[in-house]
């Protein structure tokens, strides 16, 4: 990780820096793409159809249930507009999911669909007892992320899974905060769609990401964006319509070659590392690193906000009395100082957000604090 050589990097539930490999990938196609033009596309194209087997093996699918999209809202879209709702249907989503993994359910008030928003207390924990009471027999579908971008909450998806089954609905889940550290099996936990950019914890570039379609419900989603991308054969003739007998299908036309190769080589990357694993070292290194910050910083005289051990991920709040007397802005100071420092964090949900991924290490999190004491030795 490059990075690491000039900044103390938290802020992976943001935007990834990327590895020496995916970085490398990148400059091969654009060296490739200036110097051969097309001469060069069957070893893209091949190289593309093993990003797809790649985001297989690390969820445990099928490569036919996996389509590769420019981002999470892309992929959330296909599944929100392609879905065969009917006037007066429900989708129950926890009211605070990040706007991609909202808005577009909230846009299908048009076809007479009731979003139903399910309170969330400040702790982000999602209650399954809370989903349950907003689901009827109208109810077809339950959105929800993953991990919360702000809270660092990790449901359990397994169990929301069956409770969706249980209900007669299917799941939706929006994985781009935890995908690439721990272990997603789509096989044993039941979901039903999933989909994730490969910026954040995948460490690949962004507008480049995967959609998980379980292959028992390839025809009940309206393939949108049709394109020549979309055919199993003779792609070039206008009287083409056979569409692929799998996920792809909702590919449409041609790819980010050059972010499809980055994630590529990130994925790679990752399951060298383990990351399909149900004993991911990935998540376990994180786990590690949360623990220790938790630690420090404690003693340091901050607060930490943080889920119960076994719902926890790669993200943290951070907030001191101080500055929550002077409110968002405060910590959106105390971030560009770090920044000044060689430290990157965000600041999210009212607090200065710490999200830390397998590669840091214990000098990352000193000058975290560093970073911070001095911020606060200031008077703030």
């Amino acid at each position: 990780m490059p990075v690491s050589a000039k900044y103390a990097y938290f802020d992976h539930a943001a935007v990834a820096p990327l590895p020496d490999v995916s970085s490398a990938a990148i400059r091969a196609y654009s060296e490739q793409a200036s110097q051969h033009g097309d001469v060069q596309w069957p070893a893209w194209s091949a190289g593309v159809a093993r990003l797809r087997e790649a985001a297989a093996e690390l969820i445990h699918a099928s490569t036919d249930e996996i389509a590769l999209v420019n981002n999470t809202t892309q992929g959330i879209n296909l599944v929100a507009e392609g879905f065969p709702w009917k006037s007066g249907d429900n989708v129950v989503v926890p009211e605070n999911e990040f706007p991609s993994n909202l808005l577009p359910w909230r846009n299908l008030a048009r076809r007479g669909v009731e979003l139903r928003l399910v309170k969330i207390p400040p702790s982000g924990v999602v209650d399954l007892d809370a989903v349950n009471r907003a689901l009827d027999a109208k109810t077809r579908m339950i959105a929800a992320s993953w991990v919360g971008f702000a809270s660092g909450y990790r449901s359990d998806v397994a169990a929301l899974a069956e409770l969706a089954h249980s209900r007669g609905c299917l799941l939706m889940l929006d994985a781009i905060q935890g995908l690439g550290v721990f272990p997603l099996d789509v096989q044993t936990t039941g979901v039903d769609f999933a989909c994730a950019d490969g910026h954040k914890w995948m460490l690949g570039p962004e507008g480049a990401g995967v959609l998980y379609v379980r292959l028992e419900h390839l025809n009940l989603l309206e393939p949108l964006g049709l394109g020549w991308n979309s055919l199993s054969a003779k792609a070039f003739e206008p009287a083409s319509s056979k569409l692929k007998a799998n996920a792809a299908r909702y590919e449409g036309g041609s790819a980010n070659m050059a972010g499809m190769l980055g994630l590529k080589a990130s994925l790679e990357l990752l399951l060298e590392l383990g990351a399909q694993r149900a004993d991911s070292p990935l998540a376990q290194a994180i786990l590690e690193n949360v623990a220790s910050l938790e630690a420090r910083l404690s003693e340091a005289g901050f607060q930490v906000h943080l889920p119960a051990r076994e719902s926890r991920s790669g993200i943290m709040g951070v907030t001191w009395p101080e500055a929550d007397a002077m409110g968002e802005q405060a910590y959106r100071a105390a971030r560009k100082h770090s920044l000044g420092r060689g430290v990157v964090s965000s600041v999210r949900g009212g607090r200065l957000r710490i999200s830390t991924h397998a590669y840091n290490n214990e000098e990352d999190i000193g000058r975290l604090i560093d970073a911070l004491l001095e911020y606060r030795r200031q008077g703030v």
